[in-house]
């Protein structure tokens, strides 16, 4: 697996903000942009090298601790702590520079970012839109239209139309989609709702009503 090495960058500064205090943090952000500049192997040895010298660097300022009133000790700089160890998961994981790697034994490139499929997923996502009228299974089946649609050899509408899926067939698919989904786990388990995930109508209508001078 390639992990996207742009999202890494937007990873690390929802953590530190664009214009981080301390110099410890800029230069941890200005490492992330770098590394979508990795192109071969003596660049990702100078990333990583330059990483780790960073790690050093700022030893003693990232072990520094804060004491509650209580006793208990917490990391003073956390947010830097925590992209520190965002980054060190992420160089744990080997899947930074997957690409690089001679064992995969492709003829083409492995992309290092996954805009192509960002582009594609955006695609999919507006052919439901574009036919809000749709009922569910409806605008599901566009979908799988759509992504077939789109394959390097679709068949033929004779052909769709013998192994379209029925609608019970569809129907089932999706709740067991659904059920797996965190969505899906929520509510059957019976938790509420996360927030942003449904409509509450005093969102959109005021209980008092409002003083206007024209009146």
């Amino acid at each position: 697996m390639q992990r996207c090495l742009f999202h890494i960058c937007p990873d690390i500064g929802a953590i530190l903000g664009t214009n981080p205090r301390h110099e410890a943090s800029r230069q941890l952000l200005r490492l992330t942009k770098e590394l979508t500049r990795v192109k071969d192997g003596d660049a990702m040895t100078a990333w990583l090298g330059a990483y780790n010298a960073w790690e050093l660097r700022h030893k003693d300022f990232l072990e520094q601790k804060s004491i509650w009133t209580d006793g208990s000790e917490n990391d003073l700089h956390q947010q830097l702590v925590k992209a520190r160890d965002t980054m060190r998961r992420r160089i744990r994981e080997h899947t930074m520079f997957t690409f690089m790697d001679p064992g995969l034994g492709i003829g083409t490139p492995v992309p290092t970012t996954n805009n192509a499929i960002e582009s594609a997923n955006a695609r999919i996502r507006e052919m439901p839109g574009n036919h809000r009228g749709l009922c569910l299974i409806r605008r599901i089946k566009a979908v799988c239209w759509w992504c077939h649609q789109h394959t390097e050899h679709p068949e033929s509408a004779a052909w769709l139309a013998r192994h379209a899926w029925r609608d019970e067939q569809t129907e089932r698919l999706y709740r067991q989609a659904w059920e797996h989904s965190d969505e899906g786990q929520r509510a059957l388990l019976g938790l509420p709702a996360r927030y942003g995930t449904g409509i509450d109508w005093n969102e959109s209508h005021n209980p008092t009503h409002y003083p206007n001078s024209s009146d």
